[in-house]
């Protein structure tokens, strides 16, 4: 399934709906999709997406995070696909999951996937793939990054790979510690009043944000803090979450030290 537009990689007015709950992925995507010249609309939720899409269909591709709170992006995809007006629109979902999963995805009636690294190249192959079913002009995916991260706190060389430069790699670590910041407060309250629900939502952009920023020893503590909580291992779960603030602070440093940021 693929978009009704014109068979030609200039074309400037393409419109693409993000649905994502996370504000640092959503900052990223959103400056991904300009560097091609296209729009973006953001929903931070799959309630707020069907709400836009009843009053606004003129979009070209829709991006789906899975991990919604609320009615996920699995839900949101069938009730988009149920709807006349909207069911031709092609929704790629965005999955940082196993080969057997996005296929999961693709039977459950998505259509398409692009892998959580957000790497430009790939993200743009996935859309251009249903803007132009010609193949004609469609871009190639790169292959991902073949070595494994070399540091746990951050993997500069991916990032750079990806970003091209480390202005952009500036900005973008600022808008990472603002989002991840304000995650850890939430995450502490939700501690202290020992609110499994808020714990496992602040967990969800966490984790999901510094898998993006390649920050993985902050993803796979929080991770650890999550599961945690889901299996009621509450002992466990101090421990858990000394390990997310340890974490958070070794990133702080590490990009400090490698950025000269003050942050």
């Amino acid at each position: 399934m693929y978009s009704k537009v014109a068979d030609d990689t200039s074309r400037k007015d393409i419109r693409i709906l993000v649905v994502e709950d996370v504000d640092f992925n959503q900052k990223i995507l959103a400056d991904i999709l300009a560097e091609r010249g296209w729009k973006s609309a953001i929903a931070g939720s799959g309630e707020e997406a069907l709400a836009l899409l009843a009053q606004d269909t003129d979009f070209q591709v829709i991006l789906m995070d899975i991990g919604l709170p609320g009615i996920d992006g699995m839900e949101t995809t069938r009730k988009i696909k149920e709807n006349q007006a909207t069911l031709a629109i092609p929704v790629i979902a965005l999955t940082a999951e196993t080969a057997a999963e996005q296929e999961r995805l693709l039977a459950a009636g998505l259509d398409g996937y692009a892998e959580k690294n957000f790497d430009p190249e790939q993200l743009f192959a996935a859309i251009e793939k249903h803007l132009f079913p010609s193949g004609a002009n469609r871009q190639e995916a790169v292959d991902a990054l073949a070595n494994p991260a070399e540091h746990l706190d951050l993997d500069f060389a991916a990032l750079l790979a990806t970003y091209a430069d480390e202005a952009i790699l500036c900005r973008i670590a600022l808008a990472f510690f603002a989002d991840a910041d304000k995650e850890l407060h939430l995450l502490g309250e939700a501690m202290n009043a020992c609110d499994r629900t808020a714990i496992l939502a602040c967990c969800h952009s966490l984790k999901g944000s510094s898998t993006i920023f390649t920050a993985k020893k902050l993803a796979m503590a929080t991770k650890e803090l999550e599961d945690c909580i889901r299996q009621g291992k509450k002992i466990d779960a101090e421990s858990a979450w000394n390990k997310v603030s340890a974490a958070h602070e070794s990133l702080r440093k590490a990009v400090k030290s490698r950025l000269g940021l003050s942050i």
